[in-house]
């Protein structure tokens, strides 16, 4: 007698007796190998309750031992490969199931989930996803609409007090949405100053400290210990370009001015490096370091006419093996243009990726948690190709680039053809959100639809589960744990910066860490960057992975360490405690952890052991922080040279070697 049961779409047949068991075994291979080994090969019950894994052998072998009766969903997979399932019936007999895995050519889904109505999104507009996982559209912050991609539920929170149009977006450490700079009418020469906060807890606005100058179209780039680098922009009377930089501080809400590009810019790409410098492509390359406060430049990308004066070609991301990655090519007078360009942070060089089958500029491009990046619509920049665009040149296409591999892959394309005014997010269900941008460049859309995307990964069986999560605030340098089931070997564990984007730029995290981590069980411990750098202070999703399958999302925060209320495991007698920036030029700043309330003191001597500065301070327990300007206790400027701290709090102590540069 069987008993039939309908999950997930499919129909299951159980097995009226639960007390058998059998054998499942069958053999793996490829389109182009007799065996497989490595592939993994699962067995899932009806309500996904329990989920069997395991790996094929040398010899492309596979089996499973007890199996339950039931009926049960049999899949393989391996990376490069397709994934192929079976339903079979578990009875006493031994079930035989063998699989032949194709090529992984899966081309992904689109859907339309909903829309902006009555809102028509362009020229101004931006899209930021939220820690609680909605996200929020709007062109000018006047009639914002917040969007659930996973309800497909909208609503309209109350606008702004006035008018922001193209501003940059990010979000702070707080998860409020800031909007940065833009102009504050309805013509773009009317750069603004403006700078204002949304809450999504209580749907409020409040107007934070101005720019020290005007900026339209402005750049910006998160600092490791999460300040923002706002770079160039438009200025009035005329939107002229300007080189001027300045730097927001969210912990005193203070603007300082910062050094100035060789170059003035707008909407200039820019990423945080592993070694703490600031790329930004825009025109041309050149790098900051927050330490100097100074701007170099470095080596010219290969392609060097990207469109300049114009609007910037290409998005840029950090990749999981710390190189820069740019995405899209303005074709000019190239005769061969690939739309990848690669920067080598320890070299200072760019080199050619592999161009897509079809080149176009300034596309829609997302970091995936697989480390791939998908690259939506864009302008074809292929005058001899067939593939169909819309009277502005815009495509519907989509590709996958895998930077480990420099391959391209053909996805499937979008309802509507989109440029370079759409805004498209990764979302913690790992589906892709894309909006707006359905006209010509700067003119009403033809569609407010939503659409989704659902990579090839969602198409390649039962994905990992995250469970338990020991917390969501992850200090740098401390670990974490979390549950992990529906696998019995997670591959990878990584976060993604949250998008908050306009135009061709992300003014959240472009970036992706993977995160060293040991795993016993269910149980996953997973390490988190000391380096700031490596992991900069911010929002991110986390993803558990197996092969190419990531889980659904978590969205954590790596916190920046003076916010951190646990004390750090430390030796005896030490106290945790750093110094930045080191090197300094103007000032720094002395931070530590105090385990119990009362008195510190903090001592700068110079390399001949004169004591410069003693500071005796009475703090409470907890993070604390002392900011030094340079000069001595009798208020004497210090020269540059070699200097050495120690900070005293009771019986614990800590000491430090730190430099002061004049250039």
């Amino acid at each position: 007698m069987l008993k039939t049961i309908a999950a997930h779409g499919l129909v299951f047949f159980l097995a009226a007796s639960a007390t058998q068991a059998a054998t499942v075994r069958g053999t793996v291979a490829g389109w182009d190998s007799p065996m497989l080994a490595g592939a993994r090969v699962t067995l899932i019950n009806p309500d996904t309750s329990t989920v069997l894994e395991n790996r094929s052998t040398i010899d492309g072998t596979y089996r499973f031992e007890n199996v339950s009766a039931g009926t049960w969903l049999i899949g393989a997979s391996r990376l490069g490969y397709a994934y192929r399932e079976s339903l079979r019936v578990v009875g006493v007999a031994e079930v035989v199931t063998d699989f032949l895995l194709g090529r992984d050519d899966h081309p992904g889904r689109w859907t339309t989930i909903g829309n902006t109505d009555p809102e028509n999104l362009y020229a101004t507009n931006s899209a930021s996803l939220l820690p609680d996982g909605r996200i929020f559209f709007c062109h000018d912050t006047r009639d914002p609409v917040l969007f659930d991609p996973v309800t497909r539920v909208k609503s309209f929170p109350p606008g702004s007090s006035s008018i922001q149009g193209c501003h940059i977006p990010s979000l702070l450490p707080d998860g409020r949405l800031i909007f940065i700079g833009g102009q504050d009418t309805g013509d773009f020469r009317d750069a603004t100053r403006m700078v204002k906060a949304f809450d999504p807890a209580n749907s409020t606005w409040e107007v934070l400290p101005l720019l020290n100058e005007q900026r339209w179209y402005p750049g910006m780039a998160r600092l490791g210990d999460g300040r923002f680098l706002v770079m160039g922009g438009g200025q009035r009377p005329n939107a002229q370009r300007t080189e001027t930089c300045e730097i927001y501080d969210p912990r005193n809400r203070t603007w300082t001015v910062a050094a100035s590009m060789s170059n003035s810019a707008e909407y200039t790409p820019a990423v945080l490096l592993r070694n703490g410098k600031v790329l930004r492509t825009w025109w041309p390359p050149q790098l900051y370091d927050s330490a100097l406060n100074r701007w170099d430049d470095t080596s010219p990308m290969v392609q060097t006419n990207r469109f300049w004066p114009g609007h910037s070609d290409h998005s840029l991301f950090r990749l999981a093996d710390g190189r820069a990655c740019a995405v899209g090519i303005y074709r000019g007078t190239l005769m061969s243009p690939s739309m990848i360009e690669f920067y080598d942070p320890a070299a200072g060089t760019w080199s050619l990726g592999a161009n897509a089958s079809v080149t176009r500029s300034q596309p829609e491009a997302v970091l995936l948690p697989t480390g791939q990046i998908l690259v939506a619509g864009g302008k074809l920049e292929d005058t001899a190709h067939g593939i169909p665009t819309n009277s502005y040149g815009q495509t519907k296409l989509t590709d996958l680039f895998d930077a480990a591999t420099n391959s391209w892959r053909r996805c499937a394309d979008t309802a509507w053809f989109r440029e370079y005014h759409a805004t498209t997010l990764l979302i913690p269900d790992g589906r892709v959100i894309t909006s707006a941008g359905t006209g010509g460049p700067a003119n009403p859309g033809v569609s407010n639809d939503i659409e989704a995307f659902e990579p090839p990964y969602l198409f390649r069986g039962v994905r990992p589960l995250i469970g338990a999560l020991s917390t969501t605030s992850l200090p740098h340098g401390g670990s974490f744990n979390l549950t992990v089931s529906r696998t019995d070997g997670v591959t990878g564990v990584v976060l993604v910066g949250m998008g908050a984007v306009t135009h061709y730029v992300d003014g959240g995290l472009p970036l992706i860490v993977p995160l060293s981590f040991t795993q016993q069980g269910s149980s996953v411990t997973a390490a988190v960057p000391a380096d700031l750098y490596a992991a900069p202070t911010g929002h991110y999703m986390l993803f558990a992975l197996v092969d190419d399958i990531p889980s659904k999302g978590r969205v954590v925060t790596i916190t920046d360490s003076t916010t951190v209320g646990v004390s750090p495991q430390v030796p005896d007698g030490q106290l945790t405690a750093s110094v930045q920036p080191n090197p300094f030029r103007t000032s720094v700043q002395f931070r530590w952890f105090q385990p119990q309330p009362g008195y510190a003191t903090v001592q700068i001597q110079d390399v001949a052991g004169r004591t410069i500065l003693v500071r005796t301070v009475d703090r409470s327990a907890g993070w604390q922080a002392l900011d030094w300007d340079g000069r001595s206790k009798g208020n004497a400027p210090s020269t540059a040279g070699v200097y050495f701290v120690r900070v005293d709090a009771g019986s614990l102590s800590w000491s430090n070697r730190f430099v002061r540069i004049d250039y």
